[in-house]
């Protein structure tokens, strides 16, 4: 902790309430970096029976007493509401490039240890259960929803590192809304098992702040972010959205065309099955579609054409994403 030296005080009204303020400019770090001083955004409450949605946070679910569960935080805002909450470090389980930047600006450490959807290794269980074991506290853990990968990464590392019960864990991954067709993180968590405390034991500066990712997972973690901008617009009638009013519909359905294509060229995306790759080139040619309906103003074909995409994307996770 950084000293915080005292000057020599004239106790006089206006003198002292300069004090006051340089006092808490001088004493910056020492506050970013205290839960009890910074907290002024109460989490959910442990056992909470559904999840809870913040200014910048969806499908937020405490798990233990300073353990959180949620969606990727949404910008600035997301990551203003977790400084409120007081929390001190996130692990990011998603496959997208956290804001680490972000984070530290506001006084919090971001730790990537991204997983797949279909189980979550032994060696990543020990990593996660090591973090949540050596990291500061509060910690929030998030994917992209919140929902599947961020609620079985944190529930087998609560298992691991003694915080819960397999039976509490899947408890608070229903709460969480994980999907019963991920059966693979289910499985992971019903067997895992409490780690030896030398186990658990690691230098909080050996997590990374960014793991490399393949192209073909970076890209669909891109997809994944757009796609959920589109959706925000279309809610909105094609419009920004009262609460994000810096999103640009047809810029975003740009973006999502250009992604789809991009994994034309993708080492990764190339080697897969010949059913994948018609499957790619129906997306390519939908979300096409969609961006030039947006652009002629045509809302109900863009309409159809941002349905179709989804029904083409969730059939593809099904054979692919949801099993790797």
């Amino acid at each position: 902790m950084i000293p915080c030296p005292m000057p020599t005080l004239r106790p006089r009204g206006t003198a002292v309430g300069l004090f006051v303020v340089a006092l808490t400019v001088g004493c910056q770090q020492t506050r970013e970096h205290s839960p009890s001083l910074r907290a002024a955004v109460a989490p959910p409450a442990v056992g909470a029976p559904s999840a809870s949605t913040l200014p910048g946070l969806h499908n937020v679910v405490t798990y233990a007493p300073d353990v959180i569960c949620g969606g990727v935080p949404e910008g600035a805002e997301g990551l203003q509401t977790l400084a409120a909450m007081g929390v001190q470090s996130i692990v990011s389980v998603d496959g997208a490039t956290p804001d680490v930047a972000g984070a530290e600006r506001r006084g919090m450490r971001y730790v990537h240890l991204p997983i797949s959807y279909d189980t979550v290794t032994a060696e990543r269980q020990q990593q996660l259960a090591q973090a949540l074991h050596s990291l500061p506290r509060p910690i929030y853990v998030h994917c992209h929803h919140g929902k599947h990968r961020s609620a079985a990464a944190l529930a087998t590392a609560a298992v691991r590192a003694g915080v819960l019960t397999n039976d509490e864990a899947l408890e608070r991954m229903a709460v969480s809304g994980t999907a019963k067709d991920y059966q693979g993180l289910w499985q992971a968590v019903r067997e895992a098992s409490p780690l030896p405390q030398d186990g658990l034991r690691a230098d909080p500066a050996s997590f990374p702040s960014v793991s490399k990712v393949s192209g073909l997972v970076a890209t669909m973690a891109a997809i994944d972010l757009v796609f959920d901008l589109v959706k925000q617009a279309q809610k909105a009638g094609w419009q920004a959205p009262q609460d994000h009013p810096d999103l640009v519909a047809p810029k975003e359905t740009a973006r999502l065309a250009q992604l789809f294509d991009d994994l034309q060229h993708d080492a990764d995306s190339q080697a897969l099955a010949a059913d994948y790759q018609a499957m790619l080139q129906r997306a390519i040619a939908g979300a096409t579609a969609l961006d030039a309906a947006l652009r002629a103003s045509d809302r109900a074909t863009a309409d159809r054409w941002l349905e179709a995409l989804g029904k083409g994307c969730k059939e593809c996770h099904k054979d692919y994403r949801d099993r790797r």
